[in-house]
């Protein structure tokens, strides 16, 4: 069995030229651990607990902030993306496949939140062993133009070299494609859109998608 029903389409920009070979890296991750710090000038001493991480939520830098303390304390947190949740004090919450629950201090020495407390959190990309699985990319003009500019694989059926390098557990993927396949003649300067499909197992999903940005190069070795 593989990986292959774990991995989630990520959206990724490349810039690639005439005159050089496109060797670009790529990590399939999911979401993994996530840290806490509390805000350094927090008046509350309350607690933040993360009780679970979705492999779907979006990693990044995410700010839980006190926004009322009247009756129940309520906050929201704000996503890498801005998206904003709100949520109550005592009770748990999911934010974007993020379980968490905030609670009041209790007790001796016990300190209420105020409006403007926060806490950081930071939710981090775990690999994806990608043993198994193969990647397929191809780009074209637009997504209905029907000539295929640049093909690349990792598993080529005529007995090639990959154009695409797929690593195992560190879930690596490089692109290894030739200035002779880049070059004026083969790839005119543009800007292309492309997918990189993961397959095995009977099963296609998408990667990675995006644009490539195809320029002219300056320096032409001999």
């Amino acid at each position: 069995m593989t990986n292959i029903t774990a991995i989630q389409p990520r959206e990724i920009h490349f810039r690639t030229a005439t005159n050089s070979d496109w060797l670009d890296g790529l990590g399939v991750w999911q979401a993994g651990q996530g840290g806490i710090v509390a805000g350094a000038a927090n008046a509350g001493n309350g607690s933040l607990i993360i009780d679970a991480v979705a492999p779907q939520a979006v990693t990044g830098h995410y700010i839980l902030s006190i926004t009322s303390i009247e009756g129940v304390p309520r906050y929201t947190i704000e996503h890498p993306n801005g998206v904003l949740t709100p949520g109550v004090v005592g009770l748990p919450l999911n934010a974007g496949g993020i379980g968490l629950t905030l609670t009041s201090a209790s007790g001796v020495g016990a300190k209420p939140f105020e409006i403007g407390d926060t806490f950081a959190i930071a939710i981090l990309p775990a690999p994806i062993d990608i043993t198994g699985i193969a990647f397929t990319l191809q780009a074209r003009l637009t997504r209905t133009t029907a000539n295929v500019a640049l093909a690349a694989t990792s598993s080529p059926t005529d007995g090639s070299m990959p154009t695409i390098a797929v690593g195992t557990t560190g879930g690596q993927v490089a692109m290894v494609v030739p200035k002779t396949l880049m070059a004026r003649d083969r790839l005119p300067p543009n800007t292309y859109v492309y997918d990189i499909l993961a397959t095995a197992e009977g099963r296609t999903v998408t990667a990675f998608y995006g644009t490539i940005e195809h320029v002219d190069g300056v320096v032409f070795l001999p």
